[in-house]
């Protein structure tokens, strides 16, 4: 019984921290990070296996838990590092896009002189 309630609420935690990530910025971004982050659910799901599965804390089974809860941590912390790095890509993109330099934004668009014609004439 105690371990169907653990993989019940492991479950439980799991999705409501998943809805949760699905609404970083850089969730539709970044193939890499989504793809670490949904590695790290199953793999916490193998190590809560491992974990509740162990009789006792000093056996195989309870240092093979560990292991998972390990690559587990190092998937999550991989996959948000890939997602927060694809936003601040993003948004470095994006502010070099839509600055505007200090010569263009010191002058007004009739200051600036347009240049002549080859034959004299005025265009306007």
């Amino acid at each position: 019984m105690e371990s169907t309630i653990t993989a019940v609420a492991i479950i439980v935690v799991l999705s409501l921290w998943h809805l949760r990530n699905r609404r970083h910025p850089g969730w539709l971004a970044s193939d890499d990070g989504r793809f670490y982050v949904l590695c790290g659910y199953p793999l916490v799901a193998v190590a809560a296996y491992a974990l509740t599965a162990a009789p006792t804390a000093t056996t195989w089974e309870w240092a093979l838990g560990n292991l998972w809860a390990l690559a587990a941590m190092v998937s999550f912390v991989s996959g948000f590092e890939a997602l927060n790095r694809a936003t601040a890509l993003h948004a470095e993109r994006s502010q070099a896009f839509e600055s505007v330099g200090l010569a263009e934004a010191a002058t007004s668009h009739r200051d600036r002189r347009l240049p002549r014609p080859a034959n004299g004439a005025i265009s306007q």
